[in-house]
């Protein structure tokens, strides 16, 4: 397996993993597989850190469509909403505040 190979297995295995995650299916076992799988790149010279790091981001953005900075944020403005109970925020159709 070259390094393009290796790549492209890494990242079919994290759409895979954000594809359930996005459906609210868990999956640590195949989780824990791709992570293990991904340092091993890394300890036999296959991709750097940043390479890694890098991938897990492109994979995400390519099933959420979104960064994963930019969801976390999202994600905790809502949970501080529904925290304070501002409804107006809440009540925002889904399609809309994933946009803002």
């Amino acid at each position: 397996m070259d390094k393009q190979d290796f790549i492209a297995s890494c990242h079919q295995q994290l759409v895979i993993i954000f594809e359930k995650a996005k459906l609210h299916q868990k999956d640590d076992t195949q989780k824990h597989r791709t992570e293990g799988f991904i340092q091993a790149g890394k300890v036999m010279g296959l991709m750097s850190n940043d390479e890694a790091l890098e991938l897990i981001e492109r994979a995400h953005f390519h099933v959420f469509g979104e960064s994963i900075e930019s969801r976390k944020s999202r994600k905790v403005s809502l949970k501080e909403a529904v925290a304070r109970g501002d409804d107006d925020f809440v009540n925002i159709p889904a399609y809309e505040r994933n946009n803002n």
